[in-house]
């Protein structure tokens, strides 16, 4: 399925070479400013962390708003859709990552199976830090900064990971004490797995069953897995996760409903419909003039 949302780009030779960037927001903004801008609805093909360092704002993430300050430290992953209020003027540091760097310069099952901050489909990607913790993560992203402009050398990148990795664990610990942990539940691992599945496979597939399928376990242990981890049934958080997907199109593209249902396998828009309104309390016109408007 052809993607409808506009990606912000790197622009950066560094940054095609080592699959890391170290910048600003404003290094964002100017690059994409002929072409798309961090103020409309666009994702980033990379995980993204955002430190705020000075000024006050919103920030929109796949339809939540999330009110940013100095010490401000966000985790968006991959294509998850975002833009900044306009009158924000945020000042802020950026590290953009892909997983080809980390499976060159960090401990990428670790981060994997262990590493949970980028994880939206349970955790809120917004963590407001302390003074002291503040000044611990600028440091450290100064330092990869440091080595991100320094002259190339072949250690370059595992001196790059190496900070990102120790930014990433310290992130890590002070999440989990602010948050509801699940990571060892025996069922985790394979939520994860879940997930992964249907990201690729939903635009497809909508049957909680074909999913337990490919899991090769039974739909009894796939609803199972999923009430216990996200207090849904597979069902319904296949519905959230497809209700998602169905906001995006119709905030960043003028296909019809009646084309946006076939594009995911709907046989009548009323199916779409029913489901939209149904989690949302809106009728998917309803949203999209709301979306575009705000």
């Amino acid at each position: 399925m052809s993607d409808p949302i506009p990606n912000l780009y790197c622009v950066s030779s560094k940054f095609d070479e080592f699959q890391v960037y170290v910048g600003s927001l404003k290094d964002i903004h100017d690059t994409n400013e002929t072409s798309n801008s961090i103020y409309d609805i666009h994702r980033i093909e990379y995980y993204t962390l955002i430190l705020i360092t000075n000024g006050e704002g919103w920030h929109f993430i796949d339809y939540e708003k999330h009110y940013l300050k100095k010490g401000s430290l966000l985790f968006i992953s991959k294509n998850q859709v975002q833009k900044f209020e306009k009158e924000s003027e945020l000042k802020g540091k950026v590290i953009l990552f892909t997983d080809n760097f980390l499976q060159k310069n960090l401990q990428y099952t670790y981060f994997k199976n262990h590493v949970n901050i980028f994880n939206y489909n349970l955790y809120t990607p917004l963590l407001d830090l302390e003074e002291t913790n503040y000044s611990d993560f600028l440091e450290l992203i100064e330092r990869i900064n440091f080595e991100f402009n320094a002259d190339y050398d072949e250690m370059k990148g595992k001196i790059i990971g190496t900070f990102l990795n120790a930014l990433l664990l310290k992130a890590e610990k002070i999440s989990r004490h602010k948050r509801t942990s699940f990571e060892q539940h025996r069922y985790y691992k394979l939520f994860k797995e879940f997930g992964v599945l249907l990201e690729k496979d939903l635009p497809h597939n909508k049957d909680a069953m074909f999913y337990a399928n490919s899991l090769n376990i039974s739909y009894k242990h796939l609803n199972e897995t999923c009430k216990t981890i996200c207090a849904k049934t597979a069902k319904e958080f296949i519905s959230d996760v497809l209700v998602l997907e169905i906001k995006r199109y119709l905030s960043s593209t003028n296909l019809s409903v009646k084309e946006i249902a076939y594009k995911f396998g709907f046989d009548e828009p009323t199916n779409l419909q029913k489901i939209f309104k149904r989690k949302t309390g809106k009728t998917a016109i309803e949203f999209r003039e709301i979306a575009l408007n705000e």
